[in-house]
């Protein structure tokens, strides 16, 4: 059951029961889908089946389907128990953070977001948080625990940036995982989409690069160029 649990979470994909997000398994032929209920995939004692011709509420759970075989996918249910944040961390980034602040609470785009670790360390607020990665396993752990995220990209972020899905100064803090592999041209342009500072997480090693003077100068040429005559 255990086993099955993990097929569940590594395969399926969220769906919506009323207010609740899920994650379930639908069969080849599209007639059945499994899922379970327990927190804890060790719990795991019981695997529900249901025929998929009835839906409950209104079905907007995010997709988790990259269509990319990521080697993260094999370890996603098994991640946060074998990377426990450590004590005082939470703490820790929280006051490396402090003076990144504007006035309201950061939109926050988490390149290489994996099961949300951001997020389970509170630095952001799910309603301005959107997660890139190319792992449909571990979007599946994220949405499972934080159901109510703003944003989900299952895409391999070198296309996403090469297709310009961002903008200058979209989010207030973009955070970087050093396991996603960028050019130096890429990780500028990341850079480019914060507008306040980036973030990059290499394991429990957080550094903060605060961007704003670039974005200030950024939005100045800009508004030149707007002004300038043609």
């Amino acid at each position: 059951m255990v086993r099955a649990a993990r097929v569940i979470h590594t395969f399926g994909s969220p769906g919506k029961y009323y207010s609740l997000t899920k994650i379930y398994l639908v069969s080849p032929d599209g007639r059945y889908r499994w899922w379970t209920e327990d927190n804890h995939f060790t719990d795991t004692t019981l695997v529900n089946r249901a025929t998929t011709e009835l839906f409950h509420g209104i079905q907007n759970a995010p997709s988790t389907v990259s269509g990319i075989e990521s080697p993260y996918d094999e370890v996603a249910t098994t991640w946060d128990a074998e990377h426990p944040i450590g004590s005082g961390e939470s703490d820790h980034v929280k006051r490396l953070l402090a003076d990144a602040r504007g006035t309201y609470p950061p939109h926050v785009l988490d390149i290489g977001c994996g099961t949300g670790r951001a997020l389970d360390l509170g630095l952001a607020s799910p309603d301005r948080y959107a997660g890139v990665d190319s792992s449909q396993a571990m979007l599946n752990l994220l949405t499972r625990k934080h159901p109510k995220i703003a944003a989900i990209y299952p895409v391999d972020v070198r296309d996403a940036l090469t297709a310009h899905t961002f903008s200058a100064g979209q989010f207030d803090w973009v955070f970087l995982d050093t396991a996603v592999d960028l050019t130096a041209e890429q990780r500028a342009q990341a850079e480019q989409v914060a507008r306040l500072a980036l973030i990059v997480v290499d394991g429990a090693d957080w550094t903060v690069r605060d961007v704003t003077e670039a974005s200030v100068e950024r939005i100045r040429s800009v508004s030149d160029a707007m002004r300038s005559p043609s």
